[in-house]
């Protein structure tokens, strides 16, 4: 049995992800600390007929990490991993606090890192030809300056992409990242609340600021991000490692 594990599983972005990866015929293991999210996830998956594990961790403990991915490895053979879990944070940059700054940089970052770790050497030792794919942001690309900690999580998280996936090419794993724009999400919602609040004006027309922006002309969806993650992880991408795609509706190009 061929197991996909697909963190922060619960909602949004990395829900569309699980359902999308078991129509892909995965087995997908479900990990947050959202019980009831878990649940629900779990449940849209197997009334379509596929398979899912639910594993409630907090994954901003490494142990809680190792123990994800040891637990999703014994249920079947770990074929691929989706490091989707993170927070937002956004603050002035003079108003970031360093428990702000530590909250972020843990989980959008260091849990990236043990995870890859953690998958990539159960890979190597069990032979598999996998995949790891990371999700950063289009923020990662550049500068924001009400959201400091997460665009320097998110230009990590495509350092690291890049380092895993000259640390594990030799052992046939690839390792990609997805860099989205604006997804239709609870997580953007609250980022449009934050900058309304901030500028006076409501969140409709904060989101209203981003969308105009977007070549394409509407917001992103989750299963946009869906499609992008199934591709890294299917023999189509078997020659593509250590490259971080913008999903992003022409917002960022380089």
């Amino acid at each position: 049995m061929n197991v996909a594990i697909v963190t922060g599983a619960g909602q949004g972005i990395g829900r569309a992800i699980a359902l999308r990866l078991a129509r892909d015929g995965f087995a997908v293991a479900l990990a947050d600390v959202n019980r009831d999210g878990l649940a629900a996830v779990r449940a849209e998956i197997e009334s379509a007929g596929g398979r899912a594990l639910a594993i409630e961790a907090d994954l901003a403990q490494a142990s809680e990490v190792q123990k994800t991915i040891d637990r999703a490895a014994e249920w079947g053979t770990l074929c691929a991993l989706v490091n989707n879990a993170g927070r937002q944070i956004t603050k002035p940059f003079l108003e970031v606090s360093e428990s702000d700054w530590d909250a972020l940089l843990g989980l959008d970052l260091k849990t990236v890192f043990f995870a890859i770790q953690a998958a990539a050497k159960r890979m190597i030792a069990d032979g598999t030809q996998g995949r790891i794919v990371s999700i950063s942001s289009i923020s990662g690309r550049g500068g924001r300056p009400d959201q400091a900690p997460y665009a320097a999580a998110k230009a990590g998280v495509i350092s690291l992409t890049r380092s895993a996936a000259l640390a594990f090419a030799q052992h046939n794993i690839t390792v990609n990242a997805v860099c989205p724009g604006v997804v239709d999400t609870p997580l953007t919602r609250k980022i449009h609340e934050d900058r309304a609040q901030a500028l006076g004006i409501t969140p409709e027309e904060s989101l209203a600021r981003m969308i105009v922006r977007i070549p394409l002309g509407r917001i992103e969806s989750p299963d946009d991000i869906a499609g992008a993650v199934s591709f890294f992880c299917s023999p189509d991408a078997a020659y593509i490692t250590g490259q971080a795609l913008n999903v992003c509706g022409g917002m960022e190009m380089d």
